[in-house]
């Protein structure tokens, strides 16, 4: 099978939250209590984005307080602590039809060395 993401690095990231693709992060929420996440990004757990990137548009936009991103239109780049859960995060996406997916490889590992705290 061809591969259906792309794999983004840190800069990589930056430029996709300036273009304003949907960022999530897919680690444990406990994870995300202890680091802290990225700017603006939603956290689906990893055993639930199956279900979540299925629902309703106006189910997911309920739940989430985003609308739901669009299968053809709209970029979603998939994070996690250092890249292997985000991977499967993009495959299980790409089941259901989304086409425009990134994985970020350094995950919160690189993101914690290099963004600046505030």
């Amino acid at each position: 099978m061809s591969v259906f993401y792309e794999n983004v690095d840190y800069d990589g990231l930056l430029a996709k939250m300036d273009q304003k693709s949907f960022v999530i992060d897919v680690r444990e929420r406990h994870e995300l209590a202890a680091t802290g996440s990225l700017p603006n990004s939603l956290n689906f757990k990893l055993g639930e984005l199956e279900n979540d990137l299925s629902l309703p548009a106006e189910v997911f936009e309920k739940k989430y307080n985003v609308p739901k991103p669009d299968k053809d239109n709209n970029e979603i780049v998939f994070s996690c602590a250092r890249g292997n859960r985000s991977r499967r995060a993009a495959e299980i996406a790409f089941k259901l039809d989304y086409k425009k997916l990134f994985n970020y490889t350094g995950g919160w590992a690189e993101w914690s060395v290099k963004y600046p705290s505030a």
